[in-house]
């Protein structure tokens, strides 16, 4: 009697793993349109679920939700004063931080949307420290929003 409740608790403990293994394929699925990969190494980035509706989107589709909206926009620029101003410059021009608003990138991707979150996000050679588990991905996408704007205008 005991070996069968034995096979019964493997064959539950078998069923909930394979169970939680589709939901989690299932959540890739759904969150993993985008492969987000380090700016420098070209490894894989270990990027979370998304935390919002923009940031779902964005993993989606690779376009941020933020570009051209005045209100995060503006949150962007707040953002950028507060984490980014000391190494890319007031005018993201550069400083001890490449500029980010001209023509030359150090990382060619950086030139894309999802590139420029790759590398907030997971950082890149040098002093740029990856941000990801320090700013939420909403705000990395306000950040790079006001810099694609700053872009915008050269």
């Amino acid at each position: 009697m005991k070996r069968g409740r034995v096979r019964a608790a493997a064959a539950r403990a078998r069923l909930a793993r394979g169970t939680a293994a589709v939901l989690w394929l299932g959540a890739v699925a759904v969150y993993g349109a985008v492969e987000f990969r380090h700016i420098a190494f070209d490894s894989p980035l270990d990027v979370p679920p998304p935390e919002t509706e923009a940031a779902r989107q964005f993993h989606q589709s690779g376009e941020n939700p933020y570009v051209g909206d005045a209100e995060a926009v503006a949150a962007g620029q707040k953002l950028f004063r507060q984490w980014c101003v000391s190494c890319h410059g007031i005018k993201a021009t550069g400083g001890m931080g490449p500029s980010l608003v001209d023509a030359q990138a150090q990382y060619p991707r950086t030139r894309t949307q999802v590139g420029l979150f790759e590398a907030v996000f997971g950082g890149a050679l040098g002093a740029m420290q990856p941000f990801g588990k320090r700013i939420p991905q909403d705000d990395i996408l306000k950040i790079t929003a006001y810099i694609e704007q700053l872009r915008s205008r050269q």
